[in-house]
């Protein structure tokens, strides 16, 4: 498995690339607030694994304030869980905060998507805040001093 390292704006085929593994992974997306993040986010890194060329996994993140990151989306395609990738992106993407300054990770999740609760739990994140979304979901909060 390769991983790489972006940092700042994404090139367009990798932003396409991203894209189609979201869908394959959560579904829908919203393309034009995705590309309007991207885009506009300060500090935007992003890490993609890759198995044989294949796009396996990603993580996106970006500064929400001085000191803070903000892990914002993450996943891996199904053929490729359960082989750690979720953790080494996690874990490559708290060395270069490190690197870089920050003091703090954090990042939302849901109920459903238990697999990555469990990971941030297991990798050092507390829960901080559980807030209710209009639709009545509960969104989870979570942080990690680094």
């Amino acid at each position: 498995m390769a991983v790489e390292t972006w940092e700042g704006p994404l090139p367009e085929a990798l932003a396409e690339e991203i894209l189609s593994a979201y869908r394959d992974i959560f579904g829908q997306i919203d393309e034009v607030k995705f590309r309007h993040r991207v885009a506009a986010a300060p500090g935007l890194l992003t890490l993609t694994a890759r198995e044989n060329g294949v796009l396996a996994g990603f993580k996106i993140g970006y500064e929400l304030e001085p000191g803070v990151f903000y892990s914002w989306l993450g996943g891996v395609r199904e053929p490729f869980r359960r082989l750690g990738i979720a953790r080494i992106l996690m874990e490559r993407q708290h060395a270069r905060c490190r690197a870089q300054g920050y003091t703090l990770v954090r990042t939302k999740t849901y109920n459903r998507w238990k697999n990555m609760l469990i990971l941030n739990l297991q990798c050092g994140f507390d829960i901080t805040a559980v807030l209710e979304k209009a639709d009545g979901e509960k969104q989870i909060v979570l942080e990690k001093k680094l």
